[in-house]
């Protein structure tokens, strides 16, 4: 497959829709530090003031039951990110953000989980990062850029025109869901999750992302800006 994909020229692409999805899994609750809310919002709120969340998109989330779902959420718009910290895990998401802005994101969500971990004194256990997006082909369709992912005695399965070839692989430590996209004409809709370890830092968890995508890009023979 990458052979036939190298031999021909690679068809556009863009990315009309991304989200970035980061977890960080505690080793225990933070119990004792969530007796202080307010010292805790403090501590976060200016380690993320001059990126951009101030005060008005912070919320409480204390009215779930189940004690492990409470949450203080940190809202920054424009561009949509959010920053959510609980008793067990810390969250952290963003819409399109370009690699441009990767080294600045990075700082600054760096910036947050440490003087989040001083008030708290959290140890991570693990952490997981999920990229979902959009992938729009530009000249040839979606069903020819995804055909070579499948085997041609799979699609002795069943019968009528196909849409979209679209797989999903699961590895140790990582995933892939490949299918089409239900938001935009002519794409695909990628889903890829990654586990790290601890003391994996932000910046090779971002290093090994951008080179998923780049490897994704290369083995369906498109190209365009990540």
């Amino acid at each position: 497959m990458a052979d036939a994909n190298t031999t021909t020229a690679k068809a556009q692409a863009e990315i009309p829709y991304g989200l970035i999805e980061y977890t960080a899994t505690f080793k225990k609750p933070i119990l004792e530090a969530w007796r202080n809310l307010e010292g805790l919002t403090s501590a976060v709120l200016s380690a993320l003031d001059s990126f951009g969340f101030k005060l008005e998109g912070v919320e409480y989330k204390l009215e779930a039951e189940k004690i492990n779902e409470h949450a203080i959420v940190f809202r920054r718009t424009p561009p949509g990110a959010v920053f959510t910290v609980g008793l067990g895990r810390l969250f952290i998401s963003a819409e399109n953000l370009d690699w441009s802005e990767a080294e600045r994101f990075i700082s600054g969500m760096n910036a947050a989980m440490s003087a989040f971990r001083d008030s708290s004194k959290y140890e991570i256990e693990s952490q997981q990062i999920v990229l979902g997006m959009h992938v729009q082909i530009k000249v040839k369709s979606q069903t020819e850029i995804t055909a070579p992912l499948l085997n041609p005695v799979t699609l002795r399965l069943l019968d009528g025109g196909v849409k979209t070839h679209g797989i999903i692989l699961h590895r140790e430590k990582s995933s892939i869901v490949i299918d089409g996209s239900a938001a935009f004409a002519n794409a695909i809709f990628v889903r890829m999750v990654r586990e790290h370890a601890a003391e994996t830092t932000l910046q090779q968890i971002a290093e090994r992302l951008r080179k998923d995508e780049e490897t994704l890009f290369d083995v369906l023979g498109i190209t365009g800006d990540l």
